[in-house]
């Protein structure tokens, strides 16, 4: 039998339940009050949020604390770009908080309620693509992977394993962390661990309350509403300190009247009026051109040719990008310490000079170069390149090969490894001395092959062997492990 005890306690829990449902009944009333009533952002009170929301703030935010903590003794621009993924944070926050009192909206009107976190993973990359040349760019690079993982938010059925790969990829520039820095600053080691925590629970936390996508309310209001909430929720929090900058000033009226003015250089409203007036002629705007005689024809004038410029209505202005493109970036080729920078070349022929062993090379953004390395240096990297070769001597360390399509490396004496991660057509040339030495480690690349010599016992039979690397994997599950052999296809 029940004891009195135990009924004393049951009856104590019901009455705090009831309690507590009546609070929320009053509180969903209050955000259903007719107009003129204020209504509530979405971070009116923490007690009227979703389990979701309170776990997501409990699990996520001490770890950016940590990270943004671990950050600021690194100082730079990688205690820059913490503050922005605490910005990104608290945007989520407030979304994820949005979303248990919001029906789930249409496609289209998604974007508007996830503006603030991409604004943030924006500013997050763009400190990473302009601090290149910084000594904490396998940092930024690291995050700027992996900070992607937040936009689990707009990912329907599989968000978790979304996550993941992303953290795969943060990992790759975090190794590179570790190995740069484990024996000089054991605060980055730290960092590296801060970071992938938040990535690693994250995921955790999406896979018990988002399993197939974000969680919405059915019962709650429309997206609407909850848009402008979000847009006069202010953009405050512990973790990020540094605030947005405001928008611009509106321009006075003095400076709209001017703008709207008719300039001097035949500006007038006559000149407008022509104008439009030739365009309604339609087909017959082009009644008024002249005829061209055939001595002022450059097809049928040698000697106009010959002269090779056009005498009227000539511009020395240079050429200007199609609209809608990027302008080009300048090229640049320097040694900063001891590192080559090499970016953003085209279909030409470089050649650099290694004058000291610790010396390294960073190719970025390239199309179509070849780039000759002379003498023995520590590393390569080749980054985000395009129909490009490489060629070297020797190398101390390894040649990576990272976000590229269809490039060639070529060594002339040994390379102990070669890295190639995420390319699409990659060629390996081997020399005889690096044939047996070098080791060669894919991980989600294509179209891989390996070229080296092959000796025989006939001298004139010898010749450059070509070799694919296999792409397919079979796996099997054997006294409770995993069993990976590569497939082979036989017939």
């Amino acid at each position: 039998m029940t004891s009195s005890s135990d009924l004393h306690s049951l009856l104590k829990r019901i009455e705090k339940a009831t309690t507590r449902l009546e609070e929320l009944s009053t509180k969903r009333s209050a955000t259903k009050a007719p107009a003129g009533s204020q209504a509530s952002g979405p971070a009116d009170d923490a007690a009227a949020d979703s389990k979701a929301a309170r776990e997501y703030e409990a699990v996520v935010k001490p770890l950016v604390d940590h990270y943004i903590e671990c950050s600021g003794k690194i100082g730079g621009v990688v205690g820059e770009q913490a503050q922005a993924v605490g910005q990104l944070y608290t945007a989520q926050r407030d979304f994820v908080r949005m979303a248990g009192d919001t029906k789930k909206p249409a496609a289209a009107q998604l974007p508007s309620l996830l503006g603030a976190q991409q604004q943030a993973i924006q500013a997050v990359v763009a400190l990473k693509d302009g601090n290149r040349a910084s000594e904490f760019f396998d940092n930024l690079s690291a995050v700027a992977e992996g900070i992607a993982a937040f936009g689990w938010v707009a990912v329907e059925s599989t968000p978790v394993p979304y996550i993941n790969d992303m953290k795969e990829s943060a990992e790759f520039y975090s190794n590179r962390v570790l190995k740069q820095w484990r024996e000089k600053d054991p605060n980055q080691v730290e960092w590296v661990k801060a970071f992938l925590s938040i990535l690693r629970e994250l995921a955790a936390y999406v896979k018990q309350f988002h399993t197939t996508g974000v969680v919405w309310n059915p019962n709650g209001n429309d997206a609407e509403s909850a848009a402008l909430a979000l847009k006069s929720e202010p953009a405050t929090s512990g973790s990020a300190a540094s605030a947005v900058p405001p928008p611009p000033p509106l321009p006075t009226a003095a400076q709209l009247e001017q703008l709207g003015a008719p300039s001097k250089a035949g500006g007038d409203e006559s000149t407008r009026g022509a104008l439009f007036a030739d365009l309604n002629k339609g087909s017959d705007i082009t009644s008024g051109l002249r005829k061209v005689d055939r001595d002022q024809m450059t097809h049928k004038n040698p000697s106009l040719r010959a002269a090779g410029s056009v005498k009227a209505g000539a511009s020395d202005k240079p050429a200007q990008p199609p609209a809608g493109q990027p302008a080009a970036r300048p090229k640049r080729m320097v040694l900063e310490n001891d590192k080559w920078v090499v970016e953003n070349y085209g279909t030409e022929h470089l050649t650099i000079e290694a004058t000291r062993t610790k010396q390294t090379v960073y190719m970025y953004n390239c199309n179509g170069t070849t780039l000759d390395i002379k003498n023995k240096l520590t590393g390569i990297a080749i980054d985000s390149c395009q129909k490009c070769g490489v060629v070297f001597d020797t190398l101390v360390a390894q040649c990576e090969i990272v976000n590229c399509k269809s490039v060639q490396v070529q060594t002339r004496e040994t390379v102990p490894s070669i890295l190639i991660d995420r390319t699409d057509g990659a060629h390996v040339f081997l020399s005889a001395a690096a044939r047996d030495q070098t080791q060669i480690t894919t991980a989600k690349a294509s179209e891989v092959n390996v070229s080296f010599p092959y000796e025989t016992e006939r001298p004139e039979d010898d010749n450059f062997v070509e070799q694919p690397v296999p792409e397919q994997f079979q796996t099997v599950v054997k006294a409770g492990k995993l069993l990976t052999t590569v497939l082979e296809h036989t017939g």
